[in-house]
């Protein structure tokens, strides 16, 4: 039975004249006993009051007296609180326990367990997919790096994928009568209010965006089936989490490598398909933008109703057998083929090729390595000028310009800045610290490679 573990009376609440303050207010007790931070079993003022705020943010308050209920109709916000109370409490949604003189309330786990699916199903919206991807692939590599102690949790990542599989459907569904409930009406402000409010903000992918890109959540695709289907081929693996499911769910082994089994293929079966069922969501998803793009068009502000007005003659139209001659309209034609909107053509994705490696010579590596090699030798570091200084400077404490050696494309890089240790800014403090360099008003040309101000590097002493 499906509500076997229910009070027979539990949904009285919710069918009842008054469900819509039963819902506001079940909504809210739902925050009170879903807090984590506090203890489960509350009191009974603390939930009157609950009850009484949620009331305070109600537009207006209706109550209906009801045959079974020979009370007086409720006055107060007070009146309407406890009325609420003892019907929460009568239809077994609460449950009252008294010690001495303290009455406290609480949820038992299945009624708890009720509400907050009922309430997920209100709020349902959108979702990321991205976390839930990433989730199973990283269940699926500790698995597969610790079967033996990691083993359970291929059965999260299992559970993780019916979830999101299970979303995929409702999507096409909800598409699909959203679809059929917008088709059938001809209000066009309802029209794309419908699709707004219902698509967009309820039924929409939150990263549905980034599915057709380089960075779509689905990615690792790839790596979770190839992890997946090497847990069903490696006896050792499999053996391992099925050893890891006995001791924790304290089944036997064939039980457990059949659980193992098809958590696996559940998850290669929801992985494997995914392309077709998004194609299908996108085909529903462009009919159902298609609708509200054209609907918005031709909503033209100087003749609201317009196309109302328009689709009532062609049904009037249609209802004669033969159609009337329209003598005062000579040679015109304001309705027909031309009229109708020529719906936007689809991109249609590239076909499928077979993608060969490009080979690289043996030339072009050498080309490059030299061209990383020549630009790595032309950045100026304070390392190298360092290294360079202290190389020259090893047999004196003091040298000429013409007396510095240029051997490499590294020596007259450095060579060069050391005019310049000054402006190289405060990494290069430290050089200064070592060495100073004094400068004449006299130009030399240095072994035929650059002409500059004469100076003389002299090693500062130190103190």
């Amino acid at each position: 039975m499906l509500f076997k573990h229910l009070p027979d009376e539990i949904f009285q609440a919710l069918s009842g004249s008054n469900r819509a303050l039963i819902e506001a207010v079940l909504n809210d007790l739902a925050g009170v006993f879903y807090d984590h931070a506090e203890d489960p079993i509350k009191d009974k003022s603390t939930i009157i009051e609950s009850i009484e705020d949620t009331l305070h943010k109600l537009d207006t308050l209706a109550w209906h007296d009801e045959q079974k209920e020979p009370f007086d109709s409720p006055k107060t916000i007070h009146d309407y609180a406890l009325r609420i109370y003892h019907r929460l409490v009568n239809t077994g949604w609460l449950v009252e326990e008294q010690e001495l003189y303290r009455v406290s309330v609480l949820m038992t786990p299945q009624i708890s367990m009720l509400l907050r699916s009922l309430v997920e199903i209100s709020q349902h919206g959108k979702r990321n997919y991205g976390a839930t991807v990433l989730s199973i692939l990283s269940n699926l590599e500790a698995v597969a790096k610790n079967p033996k102690e990691r083993g359970v949790t291929l059965r999260q990542s299992a559970e993780a994928s019916r979830d999101f599989s299970a979303h995929l459907n409702q999507i096409l569904l909800g598409i699909r009568s959203l679809q059929r409930e917008l088709f059938a009406t001809r209000d066009p402000k309802a029209i794309v209010a419908g699709f707004f409010d219902l698509f967009v903000e309820g039924i929409l992918i939150a990263d549905y965006k980034t599915i057709k890109t380089s960075n779509n959540p689905f990615r690792f695709r790839r790596q979770i089936l190839e992890l997946t289907q090497d847990f069903l081929t490696n006896p050792d693996t499999m053996g391992q989490v099925s050893q890891c499911y006995v001791d924790q769910q304290l089944i036997s082994m064939a039980e457990a490598q059949a659980m193992v089994e098809k958590d696996c293929r559940d998850i290669i079966q929801t992985f494997s398909n995914i392309e077709q069922r998004l194609e299908r969501i996108d085909e529903y998803r462009y009919r159902l933008e298609k609708r509200a793009a054209d609907t918005a068009r031709y909503m033209d502000s100087s003749r609201p109703g317009m196309a109302n007005k328009i689709a009532g003659i062609i049904s009037d139209v249609a209802k004669y057998d033969t159609l009337p001659i329209l003598k005062q309209v000579v040679g015109a034609r304001f309705v027909g083929m031309a009229s109708a909107a020529q719906p936007t053509k689809r991109r249609e994705p590239p076909p499928p090729r077979v993608m060969t490696p490009a080979e690289v010579s043996a030339d072009a590596i050498k080309a490059r390595d030299q061209q990383r090699r020549f630009h790595e030798a032309r950045q100026v570091t304070i390392p190298k000028m360092q290294s360079y200084l202290e190389k020259q400077m090893n047999s004196g404490n003091s040298k000429h310009i013409l007396d510095f050696t240029i051997e490499s494309v590294e020596d007259f890089v450095c060579f060069d800045h050391l005019r310049y240790i000054g402006s190289l800014g405060v990494s290069a403090k430290r050089l200064e610290d070592l060495f100073e360099i004094h400068f004449t008003n006299q130009y030399l040309d240095v072994h035929e490679f650059v002409e500059c101000r004469e100076f003389n590097v002299v090693r500062r002493s130190k103190a």
